[in-house]
């Protein structure tokens, strides 16, 4: 095997370019003798001629042109293994697994995928949707890098990001009495039946809820529980009962479904970036720094003065 210096490479390629030997070694910042030199060696080690020469003119011999259209393909790929190997080192390029809960999915995905393709275009996603536990579950097993999903919640060795936090809107079947009402205050619906999220798998957004309802004096009396969004609307439209939900989920056009302020409520949906408080890859802190800026177009301006900027650790 032949072991070429690159350097002899690129003076090579400077004369073939050329077909002048002075004009190259003006180009390469040096004196011509030592890029003679330097060819000769280079023909040495290959076992051929490269450069016909004579007193006037300088060609390429027929094993130099073959070597020469290598040794163009072989420094492209050199330069781009180089601008590849620094952007991966920036933590400007990679691959990154995200996972989201389906609240998320419909009010943030759309703008972090389109984030990351505007200011990390070389970084490539993978998305899939999962529960808060199974997205937390996925991260724990190294599955996903990164996960989109309330808080706050209880984790082990985690650090989040919050990056949306988000008002209570009330969602009612559009044949409901209180619909004709502009406003409503969250104590008018004590008496109705509340689809939910569940408390073993949304806590978050369960104990936000449950919270809500005990400040307006009153405990929500379960329809069902559910951990999708859709699904939750879906109950909603079908007259199943009413629920309480983040303020961007009220963007959506649901059949059967209309969507009420809750001014008077103080509580509100925080969603947060999570990922592994091991994972030090630059990689990470780029995606969650990029992301974070597009959760700060969307905070609640209610509630604006919320620490969403500081990562913080998630312990049990």
């Amino acid at each position: 095997m032949i072991n070429l210096e690159l350097r002899r490479l690129r003076y090579f390629l400077a004369v073939a370019q050329e077909l002048h030997f002075a004009r190259a070694a003006e180009r390469l910042h040096m004196a011509q003798p030592p890029l003679s030199l330097q060819i000769r060696k280079l023909e040495e080690e290959v076992g051929f001629r490269l450069f016909e020469r004579t007193s006037r003119n300088v060609a390429l011999t027929e094993a130099g042109r073959v070597l020469l259209a290598g040794a163009r393909t072989a420094m492209d790929e050199l330069q781009r293994a180089i601008y590849s190997g620094q952007q991966t080192e920036r933590g400007h390029s990679g691959h990154i697994r995200i996972g989201f809960v389906s609240s998320g999915g419909v009010t943030f995905l759309p703008k972090l995928l389109r984030e990351l393709r505007k200011s990390l275009p070389e970084v490539q996603t993978e998305t899939r949707q999962y529960s808060t536990n199974g997205a937390l579950e996925a991260l724990a097993q190294r599955a996903i890098d990164l996960a989109v999903v309330r808080t706050p919640l209880v984790a082990d060795k985690l650090l989040h990001r919050p990056i949306l936090r988000d008002h209570v809107v009330l969602a009612l079947p559009d044949d409901h009495p209180m619909c004709k009402r502009k406003r409503i205050r969250l104590q008018q619906m004590q008496h109705e039946m509340f689809v939910q999220y569940p408390p073993n798998e949304g806590h978050a957004a369960y104990g936000v809820v449950q919270r809500a309802c005990l400040a307006a004096g009153f405990v929500p009396s379960v329809a069902e529980f559910v951990d999708d969004v859709y699904g939750m609307l879906g109950l909603v439209g079908a007259g199943i009962g009413v629920a309480l939900m983040p303020a961007a989920i009220s963007r959506l056009r649901v059949d059967g479904v209309v969507f009420r302020p809750l001014p008077e409520v103080e509580q509100f949906f925080e969603l947060s970036l999570v990922w592994r408080a091991e994972d030090d890859r630059r990689l990470i802190s780029a995606v969650v720094d990029s992301l974070a800026n597009v959760g700060g177009l969307l905070v609640s301006r209610r509630r604006s003065h919320a620490s969403e900027s500081s990562a913080k650790t998630i312990k049990r």
